[in-house]
């Protein structure tokens, strides 16, 4: 009865009854009082807006302790056709030629924390006197009963216990967090001495919560890299920017010559410049570095990448003396990465082959790129941080006809299936060194290959073109290579 009588009042509270003379008792289970014409006590402390709770000096308890149950404020108003009751939680507040290009080497709330009761002025209570009720008291059973169903299964639901994974954070691939408000990327503006950050590696980001995998990044598309800090000289190439250049280097780290990366397992370069380390189809010898730009330092923010060579793939027409069919695919042991869970790195790409054997340069400005000597002879250097030169594309017949005045002879002909004619300016040319080095056209965004560095008439002298090896006329060649398991 008494549990039912004290949820009852949650329902028939009035709206703003008037101040009533009533008695507060605390500390025993649920306790009912009558209403009293004793004299109005002092008001002494201030409880919800709807009514006050008044306390008073009441005769010694002579009643025996009870325990168990929950204890809870109850009043009884002046109004005999109500009942008020004091809900502690009312009290809550709230409201981120040839010259071949060789090399040389809860507690309580206050309001039920009040001063304990230790006496009374009125008569000792009987739990088991009669209640007078509003009227239609049999209506207001039902409606009591509902409204503690009620407010019993909101307590259960609002006490449930949700147990939920804790998000795991750690670096991941820019790009790849899915979070979408900030959390572990955003940089807080109170920095606690001793404490640990994490600090992730360059291109990676902190992240806590879901990750996506992004497509694999398109041929001859360059991406975002980290600055080195480097003031760059004249004709020297950006970090990053050639991210499909190779080098080919000995297992001794001897410079072998330059190459280009076609996909995820093979590197095109020249025969002339690896024939010496091809043993039965292998080179074990010989591997391939990705990602390099200062060969002669180590500072870069991206380390590159190296892979040893499985296999050697040259065609099988190759003439040494007239470098035709100078071409070689270096088929590598292991696959390139080209996405960022795979980890990829944005200093390394490959560049887009022409569309078709058929495919036309002439006309276009292009670019070389590589750590081939400076100049021509004995007084030419090795490069350290990696060069590039921009050089036009020579129609064949032009460049039959000027090879012929320059040094070959009215007697030459130009086999443009082996060759690709590019550049002709002064102080402009790939040179010794640059062997198997890429001559990239940018067409439609992406970055084409289109050549590679294999020989000329000295470096770099105005109206003599150099000699490239013709990859859209070799392409179908290629692609039975790269088909090859």
């Amino acid at each position: 009865m008494c549990l039912w009588l004290i949820t009852a009042c949650l329902g028939v509270l009035p709206a703003n009854p008037a101040p009533p003379n009533i008695y507060v008792v605390q500390g025993v289970p649920t306790p009912i009082l009558q209403p009293t014409t004793a004299a109005t006590p002092a008001p002494t402390t201030t409880t919800p807006p709807t009514f006050t709770i008044a306390a008073t000096t009441v005769a010694p308890t002579t009643a025996a302790p009870t325990t168990g149950g929950a204890f809870s404020l109850v009043l009884l108003c002046d109004d005999s056709d109500l009942i008020c009751v004091f809900n502690p939680n009312e009290s809550a507040t709230g409201s981120p030629q040839i010259d071949p290009r060789l090399g040389t080497t809860p507690g309580l709330s206050a309001a039920m924390q009040l001063p304990p009761i230790t006496s009374y002025n009125a008569q000792e209570t009987l739990y088991d006197t009669a209640v007078r009720f509003p009227r239609e008291r049999r209506s207001l059973i039902i409606r009591m009963k509902n409204l503690y169903d009620d407010f019993h299964n909101t307590k259960s639901k609002s006490n449930d216990h949700n147990i939920r994974k804790r998000q795991s954070c750690s670096c991941v691939p820019s790009g790849t967090c899915l979070n979408s408000v900030g959390a572990g990327m955003i940089d807080i503006r109170i920095v606690t001495p001793g404490a640990t950050v994490t600090q992730c590696p360059t291109g990676q980001t902190y992240c806590c919560g879901a990750t996506t995998k992004q497509a694999t990044i398109a041929c001859g598309t360059l991406q975002t890299v980290p600055s080195t800090g480097i003031s760059l000289g004249s004709g020297q190439a950006n970090y990053g920017e050639y991210p499909w250049q190779a080098l080919v280097l000995s297992n001794q780290n001897d410079y072998i010559a330059g190459g280009v990366l076609i996909d995820q397992f093979n590197v095109l370069t020249v025969t002339h410049r690896l024939k010496p380390y091809i043993v039965s189809g292998t080179a074990p010898n010989v591997k391939v570095r990705l990602g390099e730009w200062d060969a002669g330092g180590n500072y870069e923010p991206i380390s590159y990448q190296e892979y040893t060579v499985q296999k050697v793939f040259s065609h099988p027409s190759y003439n040494p003396n007239t470098l035709q069919y100078d071409i070689t695919v270096l088929r590598l042991s292991a696959p390139v990465p080209f996405t960022p869970e795979n980890g990829s790195a944005v200093t390394i790409n490959r560049a887009c082959l022409p569309p078709n054997a058929n495919s036309v340069y002439t006309g276009l400005r292009c670019w070389v790129s590589g750590w081939g000597k400076n100049m021509f002879g004995m007084t030419g250097q090795y490069q350290k941080i990696m060069k590039k030169v921009d050089v036009p594309i020579v129609a064949p017949a032009t460049c039959q006809s000027q090879m012929q005045a320059a040094r070959l002879g009215p007697n030459y002909v130009l086999d443009t299936t082996s060759f690709i004619c590019a550049g002709g300016e002064a102080n402009k040319d790939a040179c010794t060194g640059d062997g198997g080095s890429g001559l990239f056209c940018q067409v439609n965004g992406q970055w084409v290959v289109v050549g590679l560095v294999a020989w000329g008439l000295g470096c770099a002298n105005a109206n003599v073109p150099a000699a490239y090896v013709n990859i859209a006329a070799l392409l179908p060649w290629i692609q039975q290579q790269v088909a090859a398991a």
